[in-house]
């Protein structure tokens, strides 16, 4: 059981020093919660262009066959 907590103390250190290097500590509860689904979409779009595109891309240029068949 120690350890459980030992997890929750670290991940809440790291969550509040989240809010405050982002100052969503600031802001009402459903502003907070906009945002987290704004950054959640803007990390997917990023893994998406980065994963299919620029790998894809690379691939190509290198000659080999690309993680996407055409």
């Amino acid at each position: 059981m120690d350890l459980i907590e030992k997890v929750k103390k670290f991940i809440s250190y790291w969550y509040i020093r989240y809010l405050l290097a982002t100052e969503l500590y600031m802001v009402e509860t459903w502003e907070r919660i906009v945002i987290h689904i704004v950054f959640g979409i803007l990390f997917g779009l990023f893994w998406f262009f980065n994963y299919y595109i620029t790998i894809s891309a690379i691939s190509r240029l290198r000659g080999n066959h690309g993680i996407i068949p055409s």
